[in-house]
């Protein structure tokens, strides 16, 4: 009885004494609120689920998150999937969970390099032009814009660029003449067709946006956790998550990031604009 009772005790510390705080990042912004509206459902249903602790770190740009990530600062991350594969390539312990379905059940899209529908200028060669972009590690961003310029004898590095955080800016910075051109998600940029914005050339198919584990910060069996309570979320849980989230998930395969994979070969990222 006495050998029990200690063992009892004994489970009882191991679990509510040693239990470890899971750190989470979600996307880096510099809104707040938007921060809290969008991820402390999934921080309240992953704690409910695997009845643990998870605080919030919050970070103003990618290059601070992954460094983190790497110093085992994070035991999970919400990432785009170009940050992903940019941290996948340096880290052996990114872990991928899964990959967030949109309204239509896909966890894939496409970015669209665009411009004003009266700009009728050719774009072989070109330089000097004024070019709208994200942010450095933004998917349609920097690697995405100048491999479409590569294939038409030109490069970002020959133009004019500025980073201007989302792509909704890029969009209206382009039908307002700001910029002549500019790259951004498909699905946004439809948004603006009605406006006069006009793509011109489209990526291959990319993964939605990612939770990716640290598995040299938290045990395997912890992943296999987090990963399942998502996959197999009823569909009443999903429906208190936001938006973006509450469609399902789908369990994330790394072949699925080759075509990242090979634009990052191919050029290298400027963090900041030229002009």
């Amino acid at each position: 009885m006495l050998k029990y009772l200690f063992f009892i005790v004994l489970i009882s510390t191991y679990i509510l004494g040693d239990s470890k705080t899971i750190v989470f990042a979600p996307l880096p912004t510099k809104d707040a609120q938007e921060l809290h509206t969008q991820f402390l459902p999934l921080v309240d249903f992953l704690e409910k689920k695997l009845n643990v602790k998870i605080k919030i770190d919050y970070n103003s740009d990618y290059e601070k998150l992954l460094a983190k990530f790497i110093n085992k600062e994070i035991d999970i991350a919400y990432l785009g999937p170009l940050p992903y594969a940019y941290l996948e390539d340096r880290y052996e312990y990114a872990t991928p969970l899964v990959n967030f379905k949109n309204s239509k059940g896909e966890v894939s899209y496409t970015c669209s390099f665009v411009t004003f529908i009266a700009n009728d200028r050719p774009i072989e060669n070109m330089i000097d032009t004024k070019i709208a972009l994200t942010q450095p590690l933004s998917t349609c961003g920097y690697l995405f814009v100048n491999s479409v310029l590569k294939k038409l004898n030109s490069d970002l590095e020959k133009n004019k660029y500025r980073y201007l955080e989302n792509h909704d800016n890029v969009a209206l910075s382009i039908i307002r003449d700001d910029f002549k051109y500019g790259g951004l998600r498909t699905d946004i940029a439809e948004e603006y067709d009605h406006l006069g914005l006009k793509e011109l050339y489209r990526s291959s198919s990319i993964p939605n946006f990612i939770l990716v584990g640290n598995s040299e910060t938290l045990d395997p069996n912890i992943l296999e956790e987090i990963k399942n309570s998502i996959l197999f979320a009823e569909e009443k849980e999903l429906t208190l998550l936001h938006k973006s989230m509450k469609f399902g998930a789908k369990e994330a395969v790394n072949e699925d990031y080759e075509y990242l994979r090979r634009i990052l070969k191919s050029s290298k990222i400027s963090y900041e604009g030229n002009f």
